[in-house]
């Protein structure tokens, strides 16, 4: 079990890992980017429980970064 509480450009060189199976979202916002420096496929994911990947709409637990939302527009 890990906790985030900033931006990760890429978790591989971070954590070394790259996948992650399920999570809970305390508060705030934050968009999983499944290529590290924030590419690829993006899943917002609000303040709940995602038991599975597939729970957040991922096709796969691969996920190589990750950003928090700080402002709505």
């Amino acid at each position: 079990m890990m906790e985030f509480t900033e931006d990760c450009s890429s978790l591989q060189d971070r954590f070394h890992f790259n996948e992650i199976y399920s999570l809970n979202v305390l508060e705030g916002s934050w968009v999983l980017y499944e290529l590290p420096n924030y590419r690829g496929r993006q899943y917002l994911l609000r303040p709940g429980d995602y038991r599975r990947y597939h729970d957040w709409g991922a096709p796969s637990a691969r996920v190589g970064s990750l950003r928090r939302v700080m402002d709505y527009y």
